[in-house]
């Protein structure tokens, strides 16, 4: 049969365009469809097949892979009933269709498979809660009408590797978990942020933790779910300063109970051991731990390493076990636990403890220990411990040196305690009780006996008194303090929440100076040149504010028979009998001698001693009565003839260290003394002879001057000497510091001779511009008269 050329021509145009649609169009319309999607309703029949009552799955896109069959990506699942509650994103998931279904018009689901998937998970209702992000994620799940078979399911959530195996009944049924508003969410937002910071900082260096478990759950009825085995393992993890050589967790959850035979964790020092059970049904739980793991990281990785942590350290691993009964259907939940705590060695700053050891118990939110003792390089350490809901109780015995524990305590109280010394170990009994584990919640009381110890250097031989803890202050009670012959009893109070030191009845035959160091230095400083030469008998009432000196008032009254010495302008005085006050008053001491023997006459002194740090002056009024001239111009000028008693009143103001710049002024008179026996007044002895005979070198008797102190020179416009038959007169300046002189003195003479010589009287004047020890005395206008070399006057037998 012969065919038409133009039939055959179109025929084979017909081949080779099915042809060009077969290799060029089928591959062009499988790559559209593997990227841009199905259309026609595929996807949203798709997404209805896959949603459940009370879940709506969403999907992106669906695609149709070659290779892969049909592929949802961007899929996500909300509560139906809130579309704005995201329970989960999974970038993609491949779908196998029912055929058989398919060709009756319905879409049935088959399987769902997962390779190499990602999905988030948040934790919480809330928008922003915290999410596990899971990772390469491999599973096949197979439908089987009423059933979801998870016939595998590998992923990594987070820092942990999960594979999983079971059945799920019931898929249908699924309902979103929801938290009752009255309890708050199911897990705390900041709990679960809390617990992925910390798997975010743990490295694994040899593999992260693997998670396998085999799951049988009925979504209608969640609560019955089963795990009829799980076992979680790990090489080493690392988290800061703590590593965990091995993990290694097995058990199961079946009919309503839980059970942990296996639960073990090794570091490099020891391990973790915990075996318990628990029966949800009647909420019975039993569990036993044993440790003696390294505490110190695992603390470290809890805490932070900052604070009080990083002073802790357990140079040796410590062990403890506890054994947990309890039930969880009660309300309050009941739990008992009981243990044993031991630490070869603790050490928390420069505190070291040894064969740290206790015997405890918790029960219903009590907590009770026991037994809790401690050894330190110097003393010892027993206590019990009670401690529940606002009410906590401490009865403890100790040896240890206060000093030694200063690391325990606030910047404060180390401050005090650092400057304490104790060659004994002291006793200290306690018996506290508080509300609260804060200072101004203890109440108790204690007994404190002390053996030889010292306060900033002030060292006491012993000391016992009784202490009651109230109201953030400390009341010492009954207080004796010995050292040497010297005794003090009284009381006092050490106020920490008003900052003050109020003493009572303080009557003590102690070094002032030593007791007051306890108290407050800055007030001992200003009373330490005052240096009994035997215990004086003190009373001291008042206060003392640690922190404002503002508010300082303080009384001290000072009996001193055997008298003391006092430093003044570089020179000791021997004070005998002395009856002192002092005043603490505010920011300034006033030291008042109102009586006190000094080389037979009487003195009385009254220093104000500034304690303010920005001004640091004093000042100081003297006054004697009758002194023994002779011995106190040899205790400041080397010399001793002077003779008589010296009476008169001095006042000066300067700055402590600066004493050399004081300023201040006074007025003396000298009485039955030997005034030309001064080297400076000597040369006048002679003078005196050779102009009015019969003068000789005792009869200047009598001197009086008033004076003023400036510019480190005593200044005097009214010396006035008098003797039989002649009297002087002088004004001028004595440089303290140097000796020097500048300084003019005028003759008078009484009786006949001054009746001959007063009209040449203004003739007599004499000006010196030397030193004290060698004055150079040379007439002002008459220089024919023979003057004497300076120095001491010579009798008329050595002239």
């Amino acid at each position: 049969m012969r065919v038409h050329p133009a039939i055959y021509h179109l025929f084979q145009f017909a081949v080779r365009l099915g042809i060009v649609l077969v290799f060029a169009g089928v591959p062009l319309s499988l790559y559209i469809l593997r990227t841009t999607g199905i259309g026609f309703g595929a996807r949203e029949a798709l997404e209805q097949a896959l949603s459940t009552p009370a879940l709506e799955v969403r999907i992106g896109k669906l695609l149709l892979d070659p290779f892969n069959g049909l592929v949802a990506t961007n899929v996500s699942l909300r509560q139906k009933d809130n579309p704005d509650r995201l329970l989960a994103k999974i970038n993609r998931f491949e779908i196998s269709l029912n055929l058989s279904a398919l060709m009756n018009r319905q879409i049935v689901v088959d399987t769902l498979t997962l390779v190499r998937a990602d999905a988030s998970i948040p934790l919480a209702q809330e928008e922003n809660s915290p999410r596990f992000e899971v990772r390469e994620i491999f599973a096949s799940i197979i439908v089987l009408g009423d059933r979801l078979r998870v016939s595998q399911l590998d992923a990594t959530v987070e820092c942990l590797r999960i594979r999983l195996t079971g059945e799920i009944l019931n898929p249908l049924e699924f309902k979103p978990p929801v938290a009752d508003p009255a309890k708050g969410p199911l897990l705390p937002k900041e709990l679960l942020e809390k617990i992925l910071a910390a798997l975010r900082k743990s490295s694994f260096p040899s593999g992260l933790p693997l998670l396998s478990a085999h799951f049988e759950i009925d979504a209608a009825n969640p609560s019955e779910f089963q795990i009829p085995s799980f076992e979680l393992t790990s090489p080493v993890i690392r988290n800061q300063d703590l590593e965990i050589q091995s993990v290694e967790i097995r058990g199961k959850y079946t009919d309503h109970r839980l059970r942990i035979p296996v639960f073990r964790i090794n570091d490099a020092k020891g391990a973790l051991q915990v075996s318990a059970e628990w029966d949800k049904t009647h909420g019975n739980l039993n569990a036993s731990l044993l440790s003696s793991l390294s505490i110190k990281p695992l603390l470290t990785s809890i805490a932070g390493d900052g604070g009080a942590m990083s002073k802790l350290k357990f140079p040796s691993a410590p062990r403890l076990s506890i054994d947990i009964k309890g039930n969880t259907l009660t309300d309050p939940v009941r739990i008992t636990a009981t243990g044993e705590f031991f630490a070869p060695k603790f050490e928390f700053g420069k505190l070291e403890l040894a064969d740290l050891g206790l015997h405890f118990s918790w029960k219903n939110g009590l907590f009770y220990a026991r037994d809790i003792h401690a050894t330190a390089k110097r003393g010892e350490l027993s206590a019990i411990l009670w401690a529940g809901p606002g009410d906590y109780r401490l009865n403890a015995h100790t040896t240890i040196p206060p000093s030694d524990l200063a690391d325990l305590f606030d910047k404060n109280t180390r401050a005090f305690l650092v400057n304490m010394e104790f060659e004994d170990l002291p006793q200290i009994s306690a018996s506290l009780r508080g509300a609260r584990l804060d200072f101004p919640s203890i109440s108790g009381n204690a007994h404190l006996k002390l053996g030889r110890t010292a306060n900033r250097g002030a060292w006491i031989d012993s000391g016992v008194a009784d202490v009651v803890i109230a109201d953030e202050c400390l009341t010492y009670k009954n207080l004796i303090i010995n050292t040497g012959k010297g005794r003090g009893t009284g009381s006092f109070d050490y106020d920490v929440g008003r900052k003050e030191v109020r003493l009572k009845d303080i009557v003590s035959t102690l070094v002032p100076v030593d007791v007051l160091m306890w108290i407050d230095p800055r007030i001992a400083e200003t009373i330490r040149p005052y240096r009994f030469r035997s215990a004086p008998q003190v009373k001291v009432e008042g206060k003392v504010h640690m922190k404002d000196p503002l508010k300082n008032d303080l009384k001290i009254n000072i009996s001193a028979p055997g008298g003391m010495n006092y430093e003044l302008l570089g020179k000791t005085l021997t004070f005998g009998n002395t009856k002192a006050k002092v005043d603490v008053i505010a920011n300034k001491v006033v030291a008042n001698i109102h009586e006190a023997e000094l080389f037979g006459g009487e003195v009385g002194v009254k220093a104000i001693v500034s304690l303010d740090p920005t001004n640091r002056v004093f000042s100081t009024n003297a006054t004697l009565s009758r002194v023994n001239f002779a011995k106190l111009t040899n205790l400041y000028f080397d010399y001793d003839d002077s003779k008589g008693v010296i009476s008169g009143e001095y006042g000066f103001e300067a700055r402590m260290g600066d004493e050399e710049n004081m300023v201040g002024s006074g007025k003396l008179r000298i009485e039955d003394g030997n005034v030309f026996a001064i080297p400076v007044f000597g040369p006048f002895s002679a003078i005196l002879g050779s102009i009015i005979p019969g003068v000789v070198y005792n009869t200047a008797r009598f001197a009086t001057a008033d004076f003023t102190v400036a510019h480190k020179k005593v200044s005097t416009p009214n010396i006035e000497i008098a003797g039989t038959g002649f009297s002087m007169l002088g004004y001028g300046d004595i440089y303290f510091l140097t000796g020097g002189l500048d300084m003019s003195m005028r003759i008078n003479a009484q009786g006949i001779p001054g009746l001959v010589f007063f009209p040449v009287s203004k003739l007599l004047e004499y000006h010196s511009d030397g030193t004290i020890s060698d004055p150079h005395w040379r007439p002002k206008i008459i220089p024919k008269i023979q003057l004497l070399p300076g120095g001491k006057a010579q009798k008329p037998s050595s002239r």
